[in-house]
């Protein structure tokens, strides 16, 4: 669990860097099982490393069965339940082969909805090879709405997406070594500038269960959200839905009973039926 000081550093500026939470031994099986998912990605869109995409997965499968279980590790779980409730649940716990810069964005605009998001890169990054940069204290009202109408304001405008834009903004770069892992919270405003191709992270993804008509009103919303990111995403890379949550996973074979909530809160706000279904 964090200690005191990073819990309250974590509350002021809305992120924190652990250190070496994860052996390089454990990197490397990371590495194998996102590589052998990459190549299977890449033989399915037939893209070309001249013609990267942006390309994601959900790690909760037969072939990941390393990662899939990295949702349950009590290194980042127990951190979970710290934050946001012994009863938060899993939303995902995907992969991602990033390309190039990403423009800003917060992951969540609704102060109803609670969420964090655990970032963990398989390369070593820096703020001059796309590690993470971040808006210290934007998860916070009024601040967060002073980043919105920053200007150039909006999630749609071209001038967020330039590497000049990126960096002029006032930011703490995440660097991070192997074995590193961040977590944020979904309001703060990110973006990254200077990496290339296949930058490589894992995302497991908690939320707040809700204990009132707005969260419940903004669960809702998200489930809407993340079915419109993953039909982009499909579009961009696949040509067609992949499961969010794979039959296997859902089977829970093992009888695990955090496993059985989990799918029982995704059922209940209809994020399974959502994402598979569609």
């Amino acid at each position: 669990m964090l200690t005191e000081h990073q819990l309250t550093y974590f509350k002021t500026f809305g992120f924190v860097t652990l250190r070496r939470l994860f052996s390089v031994d454990e990197i490397k099986t990371f590495n194998e099982e996102f590589q052998l998912k990459l190549e299977a990605t890449l033989r399915f869109t037939g893209h070309q490393d001249e013609e990267a995409k942006y390309c994601s997965w959900s790690n909760l499968t037969a072939e990941t069965p390393v990662l899939s279980k990295l949702p349950h590790d009590p290194r980042i779980l127990s951190i979970a339940e710290q934050i946001l409730g012994e009863d938060c649940n899993l939303v995902s716990c995907n992969a991602g082969s990033y390309v190039n810069d990403t423009r800003w964005h917060p992951d969540c605009r609704n102060f109803h909805h609670q969420s964090i998001k655990f970032p963990i890169y398989l390369q070593d990054l820096d703020e001059n090879n796309g590690a993470l940069r971040l808006i210290p204290g934007s998860h916070k009202q009024p601040f967060h709405e002073a980043v919105t109408k920053f200007d150039p304001p909006g999630y749609d405008n071209d001038a967020l997406r330039k590497g000049d834009s990126i960096r002029d903004v006032p930011t703490h770069a995440c660097k991070v070594e192997v074995g590193d892992v961040l977590v944020f919270d979904a309001h703060i405003w990110h973006a990254s500038w200077g990496g290339k191709i296949d930058r490589r992270m894992l995302s497991p993804i908690y939320i707040k269960n809700p204990k009132t008509p707005e969260a419940e009103d903004a669960i809702r919303e998200n489930v809407k959200g993340a079915h419109a990111v993953r039909e982009n995403l499909a579009k961009n890379t696949y040509g067609e839905r992949q499961p969010e949550y794979p039959l296997e996973w859902l089977a829970n074979a093992e009888k695990d009973p955090v496993r059985q909530r989990w799918i029982d809160w995704l059922h209940k706000w209809e994020y399974i039926e959502v994402f598979q279904d569609a």
